[in-house]
């Protein structure tokens, strides 16, 4: 039995990172707030780690329809993804510059394979290598069916994908090349799907741990939340202390690019594993609607900033906290609208595929 029900809570808990780390930047107290409530980029490691667990959980027990599987995932993805295409260009023909490349590139969701990815929707180059990681899934997933290897083997493969990404990523930061301002070093290290599929590997391999190995959901007490306690600080402890890693390790370490991979599947099993007290609270059945509107949370934020900026900001004047408050609050109501569209798309498909079809429901 698999426990996924606090996913949405720690889901929804990342996206509101991300937004933050964004946008609170102005706020004078925002350098005080501990580094984990600011580590954007780890959250997105947590997103490729958990998008490739729940995949795999999702379709190990049940047959594998390729064009069910392209229509889920489209239907998933692509509606709020157009949403927020479409506004960022709306907004950018009116008020600024949108060169033709760049609009093609984001069209067909291909700004991550090139330099300056972040131009239209700048959050969206998730989107790209997300992608990419659903179109080499079904590979992997028929892979594994058909050839059942071990666990360890399985989950020793995604280390030594991780562990050469990283190597890779370690040479980059440490060969005295320039990196940042979107120099193509900065895109490559930080955007290239290439550089992530590790990341989203490893969640794959973890579940497939999970499934091979036959884990149970245990109930836990004390002890069980200690353990929760401990690696929710380890996480927060090891970003807090970044700079003492490096110098500890005598480099530069990649913490932006997937580095903290294994300790977000660590995270994950855990999770999905126990049900102690504070896990119970944490699974409380409204986070689930907190989970449904992360997605819409993360894509939407840019489009939003960009109307407030160009649009509203000239218009009124008001303190960098209340700003942010204001602007956060109005993000959520639109996620919250955004998911409920994504959702009612969702169900309409389903709906006529199960007229036209009869491949039942997505």
């Amino acid at each position: 039995m698999v426990n996924t029900s606090t996913l949405p809570f720690f889901r929804f808990l990342a996206a509101c990172i991300v937004v933050f780390f964004h946008f609170a930047q102005k706020i004078e107290w925002y350098p005080k707030v501990p580094d984990v409530f600011k580590a954007g980029s780890l959250m997105v490691t947590f997103f490729f780690v958990l998008s490739g667990f729940l995949l795999y959980l999702g379709y190990s027990q049940k047959s594998f329809s390729l064009r069910q599987y392209i229509l889920k995932r489209t239907v998933k993805i692509l509606p709020l993804y157009y949403l927020a295409f479409v506004i960022s260009v709306g907004v950018l023909t009116v008020y600024s510059t949108l060169p033709a490349s760049e609009f093609f590139r984001n069209l067909f969701c291909l700004q991550s394979w090139q330099p300056f990815p972040l131009t239209v929707n700048f959050t969206s180059w998730f989107v790209s290598v997300l992608m990419f990681c659903y179109a080499v899934f079904p590979l992997i997933l028929l892979f594994l069916k058909k050839n059942r290897p071990k666990g360890w083997v399985v989950l020793l493969a995604s280390m030594l994908l991780w562990a050469v990404t990283q190597w890779f990523n370690v040479k980059i930061l440490n060969s005295g090349v320039y990196i940042g301002n979107f120099h193509w070093t900065d895109t490559l290290l930080y955007y290239f799907p290439l550089f992530h599929f590790c990341t989203f590997f490893m969640g794959i391999c973890g579940a497939y741990c999970f499934v091979a190995w036959d884990w149970q959901t245990r109930s836990g007490g004390t002890f069980s939340v200690l353990i929760t306690c401990v690696l929710l600080l380890t996480v927060a402890m090891m970003v807090q202390f970044q700079p003492e890693i490096d110098n500890l390790a005598g480099y530069s370490l990649p913490f932006s690019v997937s580095f903290y991979a294994p300790l977000m599947l660590l995270l994950l099993w855990h999770l999905t594993l126990s049900q102690n007290p504070l896990l119970k609270i944490l699974a409380w059945p409204k986070f689930k609607i907190l989970g449904e509107i992360s997605y819409a949370l993360f894509i939407l934020q840019a489009p939003l900033d960009k109307l407030d900026t160009y649009v509203l900001s000239p218009h009124y004047v008001m303190g960098p906290v209340t700003h942010f408050i204001l602007f956060f609050t109005v993000l959520l109501f639109v996620s919250y609208l955004a998911a409920r569209f994504e959702k009612a798309v969702a169900k309409r498909v389903a709906g006529r595929l199960t007229m036209t079809n009869g491949f039942g429901r997505i």
